[in-house]
């Protein structure tokens, strides 16, 4: 049996304000709302009379409303394209059909393809429009058959995107927008910077949303707002400003966001009964941060005190054997905070059970470390002998804190002495050794000249993680012509003259780099000269030669170097710059160690694509072995084996195709028919004989002139 309407929506009152024009299609949709509580079959079947009506009067904004308000209904019986093409029927402008068309109804969310479609249909020639990357423009105009609209941005006038591109990026500018207010007040936005450096964060923060410091230096300085020479001052005082602020929370890790509340915190009851609920160990964590920052937990009343106490020891139980970063940060809060439960011995056993501490340590900021080794050092008993013992395994940052606390200690110069005593020192006690010379100058450390041998031979492992960046701090302290000084000002004639040595053979350095750095090396001291090596020039082909296939297939490589790999870690580096505090932050230090990489590879494919030259090898004689030709093998078994020589980047298994690079066509280079060669195999050298040399054959000679694939990242 049907529900009945309530009085509030009866089919009579409908059915007289659909005969109304304009239809008002906001009353219309109210009365459905009404309907729907009592009867929701009826509320669909008006719906459907009403999306008839609308587009049969093919009154497109009031049929618009109604499919964006009625849209989880309709989609019951009409697909997404179906209401595309009942809004393209109703529209009488061709600039809205091709708005519409230009947005992806059925392959992405309903909402979605809605908000795309209202970005389009805000769009007006003068409209003040933002985009994410190129800031903020006036709209020029729009173009309904190529689906275009031209924008004129502050730093590139007349830029056309099209109405799909612009549906994903472009917004209306908002009044309040910190882009808006710079548009309409230039010199107000420029005065706040200077005088109210905390108001331009608070509306940087509105404007773009939530952030870490790192990204608002970016956002500020890329934009124009602060000068990056006046960033450092300019946020001491913007952050001066918002420790009075209560709606800004700035973090104490500079990883996460600076945050702006809709309303100031308060810390009252409610506060306590939202906290007394969660269940997120982080978050708990985070909350009492907070909470401490705002009013010290030393001063809250016992029930507050309780109930933080109850939720730490929830969040220690939920990070234990899951998280051991998370739970030191936890260990450390409740043994700060002088909460009894859990125990401070019993957290600090389990950072000690399976060296767990080493493991937190890479994953916490400096201040986090800090903290971390006092913790572990409060609980006396053998802390420092078990720290002390495991510096080889440590991070840096962990190993600058343990030897900076520990510093004053016999013990702590005896164990660093043993460990730079060895033939390989760890990366990380390498450098810091180098940071703190001054300090530790009385520990009786190894000579400096063997300290140098360290890094030397660091800087020459095929390193990764940490052991990279030590890796890529040392060889940069080489190249500071400053500290290269003050090192050769130490050491003594002999002393310099194995240092020199030692540099010239090492193959650490580019070639560009490393004629710089002995360059340096002969300035400070001239009599080094004697003990430079000549190099003499090393017998060359005339040409070097490669297949054209093998040519095109290096450009290819250089061409997807260039136009994916860089820009991608570009990206990369952008995107880890974001996360703040550049000097800890692993992800920043490995995409500049790849970029490093990268460079190196293109100077290098850059150089070798000028010296080596394509060929068909057409005309190689076939009276010797070498390139050009196919040569038969006689084992010593009696079978025969047939291998074609061509040039330095050719190989394929499936052809015999071998570089004459390659050990076997470097044996066979410049032999003749009869003469014995040395076959290198996995299992030994074997002797074989030259049967015949010939020209190459029609199967070679297609694969050398053959396109090779394009390649895919």
């Amino acid at each position: 049996m049907e529900t009945p309407v309530t009085n509030t929506a009866n089919e009579s009152d409908f059915l007289a304000l659909l005969e109304q024009r304009p239809m008002p299609v906001a009353d219309l949709l109210s009365q459905i709302h009404a309907c729907e509580l009592a009867n929701p079959t009826k509320a669909e079947e008006w719906t459907l009379v009403l999306i008839d009506e609308l587009s049969d009067r093919t009154e497109f904004p009031g049929l618009y409303l109604a499919i964006k308000d009625r849209a989880a209904q309709l989609v019951k019986s009409l697909t997404p394209t179906d209401l595309r093409d009942l809004l393209k029927r109703a529209s009488k402008d061709r600039l809205v059909s091709a708005q519409i068309e230009s947005v992806t109804f059925g392959d992405i969310p309903l909402d979605e393809s809605f908000r795309r479609l209202d970005r389009l249909l805000a769009l007006k020639p003068g409209t003040l429009v933002i985009d994410p990357a190129w800031g903020i423009g006036t709209v020029k105009r729009l173009d309904d058959f190529y689906k275009r609209v031209t924008v004129d941005f502050a730093g590139k006038p007349n830029h056309a995107m099209s109405f799909a591109a612009a549906s994903e990026s472009l917004d209306r500018a908002p009044h309040d927008h910190l882009l808006t207010r710079r548009h309409n007040d230039p010199q107000a936005v420029a005065r706040m910077a200077t005088e109210q450096p905390g108001d331009l964060v608070v509306c940087a923060l509105r404007s773009f949303g939530d952030m870490p410091i790192a990204r608002l230096e970016e956002t500020l300085t890329r934009q124009g707002f602060v000068a990056a020479a006046d960033w450092k001052s300019f946020w001491d005082a913007a952050r001066k400003a918002l420790k009075n602020n209560p709606l800004v929370v700035i973090p104490t890790k500079r990883s996460e966001s600076v945050h702006l509340l809709a309303e100031p915190e308060s810390y009252g009851n409610a506060w306590f009964s939202r906290f007394a609920a969660l269940t997120d160990p982080t978050q708990i964590l985070n909350d009492v941060n907070e909470l401490d920052a705002a009013s010290p937990i030393a001063d809250l009343d016992a029930t507050q005190r309780d109930v933080l106490e109850e939720r730490l020891a929830f969040a220690v139980k939920g990070a234990h054997n899951t998280d051991a970063a998370l739970y030191a940060r936890l260990a450390v809060a409740v043994s700060q905070f002088g909460f009894a439960t859990p125990p401070v011995e019993q957290m600090r056993a389990h950072l000690w059970e399976r060296d767990r501490y080493i493991e937190a340590a890479e994953h916490l900021s400096v201040r986090d470390v800090s903290a971390l080794v006092a913790f572990l050092l409060a609980g006396g008993g053998d802390a420092t002998e078990r720290l002390l013992g495991n510096l080889d395994r440590m991070p840096f940052s962990l190993l600058n804190e343990v030897l900076i606390s520990l510093k004053e200690l016999p013990e702590t110069a005896t164990a660093c002495r043993n460990l730079l005593a060895q033939p390989k020192a760890p990366p990380t006690l390498v450098n810091w050794v180098f940071r703190f010379r001054t300090e530790t100058a009385a520990w009786d450390l190894p000579p400096l000249s063997e300290l140098l041998n360290h890094a030397i031979a660091l800087a020459e492992g095929r390193l990764s993680g940490e052991a990279l960046r030590m890796q890529n701090n040392l060889k940069s302290l080489f190249e500071q012509s400053k500290w290269l000084e003050g090192i050769f000002a130490e050491l003594d004639t002999p002393q310099r003259q194995f240092v020199f040595e030692r540099i010239q053979a090492s193959p650490a350095w580019d070639p560009a780099t490393h004629h710089t750095l002995l360059g340096r090396m002969l300035k400070l001291d001239p009599s080094l000269a004697d003990r430079k090596r000549v190099v003499a020039p090393q017998p060359q082909d005339a040409v070097r030669r490669t297949s054209w296939r093998s040519l095109q297939e290096r450009q290819l490589l250089y061409k997807h170097l260039v136009e994916v790999e860089l820009p991608k870690n570009s990206q990369d580096i952008a995107t880890a710059r974001s996360y703040g505090d550049l000097r800890e932050n692993f992800e920043y230090q490995a995409a500049k160690d790849f970029q490093r990489q990268l460079l190196m590879r293109q100077d290098e494919m850059q150089r070798e694509l000028k010296q080596v030259k394509g060929s068909d090898f057409s005309n190689a004689p076939c009276d010797k072995a070498g390139p050009g030709t196919t040569v038969v093998l006689r084992m010593a078994d009696g079978s025969k084996r047939t291998y074609t020589i061509l040039g330095e980047w050719d190989r394929d298994e499936h052809l015999n195709i071998i570089s004459n690079k390659a050990p076997l066509a470097q044996n066979l280079k410049g032999k003749a028919v009869g003469d014995s060669v040395t076959v290198p195999s996995l299992t030994g050298n074997e002797t074989a004989s030259i049967d015949a040399i010939l020209p190459l054959d029609e199967a070679i000679r297609v694969w050398i002139n053959s396109t090779p694939e394009e390649v895919v990242s």
